[in-house]
Order: C-alpha cells, then sequence, then structure tokens
C-alpha cells in the first residue's frame, strides 16, 4: 500500500500506464521478454535496457508510454536476430549521445538489417546518411534500404500518439487520454469499453447511439479489440 501513497496518479495521466500483461497483448510478446527489457535479468548484472518512466505500484512492474513505445522497437530488433547484449549497448550510447532516457522513443528513424542497427541522418531534402549505431560508420543508404523498417510518427522529437493498425486510423493510444489504453480519436472512448458495450446489445447502431459517435468508429473498436483478443499483438509481427 506504501507504493500508492507516493505515486502521483496526475503525473501518470500524463505519462501512461500499463501493466506488462497489457503490453504483451498490445506487442504480441511474452510478458517475460517485456519484463526482461525493463526489469533486467534475473540471472544477469546487466541493467535493463528500458529505462522506466514508472516506478512498480503494488509491487507491480508498470510501463509509461515511452517504455511501450521503446518495447515495440526492442520487440523488432530482437525478432529480427539482434542480441540483448547489442540493443541495450545502442540504448547506452543513444541515451548518452543524445541526453535523453528513450532513445528509441525520439524521432529518429532507426532500422535494421537483422545484424546491426542503424539510424537514418537527413543532411537536406536531397541527401541523408545511414549511421551503423554499432560503430558509428556510415554505409550506403542504396544498399541497405530494402532491408530496414518504418518507423513510427512522433512530434516534438518524442512519440507522443500511436495508431497501432494502419487499417484502423481512428484506433489510438495517447497517454493524455484513458492512462494511455487504446482509444478512439476525438471521441477518446477507450476501444474495449465500445467492445464491452457491443457485446452486451449485440448491435453496432445501439453503441453508436448510446456513446454519440458513428457506427464506423465503433466497427473499428470492435476490430481492433478481436485483433488482440486473437493473441498476435497489433501489428505485423514481421515489422
Amino acid at each position: 500500500m506504501s507504493a500508492l501513497v507516493h505515486i502521483d496518479w496526475d503525473k501518470v495521466g500524463r505519462i501512461g500506464l500499463y501493466t506488462v500483461p497489457m503490453a504483451a497483448r498490445l506487442l504480441g510478446e511474452s510478458g517475460i521478454k517485456i519484463r526482461s527489457w525493463i526489469d533486467g535479468y534475473s540471472n544477469s548484472d546487466a541493467t535493463p535496457i528500458i529505462r522506466r518512466q514508472l516506478p512498480p505500484i503494488n509491487g507491480r512492474t508498470v510501463l509509461g508510454f515511452l517504455d511501450l513505445i521503446e518495447a515495440r522497437f526492442i520487440r523488432h530488433f530482437d525478432r529480427l536476430g539482434l542480441s540483448p547484449q547489442s540493443i541495450r549497448k545502442v540504448a547506452d550510447k543513444l541515451r548518452e549521445r543524445h541526453h535523453t532516457d528513450h532513445p528509441f522513443a525520439t524521432n529518429k528513424r532507426f532500422r535494421t538489417d537483422g545484424k546491426k542497427i542503424f539510424m537514418e541522418i537527413v543532411e537536406t531534402d536531397e541527401e541523408r546518411k545511414i549511421l551503423n549505431l554499432m560503430n558509428d560508420n556510415f554505409e550506403m543508404g542504396t544498399v541497405i534500404e530494402a532491408s530496414l523498417f518504418d518507423s513510427i510518427l512522433y512530434a516534438d522529437d518524442l512519440a507522443n500518439r500511436w495508431h497501432p493498425v494502419r487499417e484502423l486510423p481512428r484506433v489510438v493510444l495517447d497517454p493524455q487520454y484513458a492512462f494511455g489504453r487504446p482509444v478512439i480519436e476525438e471521441a477518446w472512448v477507450p476501444t474495449d469499453t465500445l467492445y464491452g458495450a457491443f457485446e452486451a446489445e449485440g448491435q453496432v447502431g445501439i453503441v453508436a447511439e448510446d456513446f454519440d459517435i458513428d457506427k464506423d468508429a465503433v466497427n473499428q473498436a470492435i476490430a481492433f479489440e478481436e485483433r488482440l483478443r486473437a493473441g498476435a499483438g497489433v501489428e505485423d509481427q514481421t515489422g
């Protein structure tokens, strides 16, 4: 109970709040891996890859929105074959270089070919460079571009919203709304609330009328929640 007393819930409302199971459902990743990225490995002295935004609450590990975005990148890197040691090395280097706690949530275009992590540096509209973050050498962008994956969009140099499913553009995660839970943009109603109402009512039209939103918003919320319930995460896991 003492942990609850010291939590600034107004601050949490700006940061976002995700339990490990919630993050695992959104990312389609095991809770064990996500916990290791933010808590560290129990059999290792190595520091965690993610520098957490929030302390444990009631003894439970929780993530903020920036933690979740970093976990999304780490998942990509991990699934394409990079070791935790390599990812941690790059994260530590970027923290020192850019003076930020959450380098993988900054407005940098991080990419990978499964062996190395790169950062795209734009010199002008016509010129860009690809920096190999493993050795700080520039490489030929035209050679490696085909093997790189796209990052999410950012604002003011830090991720502040995430549209996790391209086909469902009205579903958004924003730490300013509902503690960062998935909501319908502009209506700001959590998708799980709309899904629960649909389960109870059985008709999209009734739910839309009850929440004063259009049917398309309800349909997108339902489709999103069904993706989560399928257990594969909300994105294409190939990156």
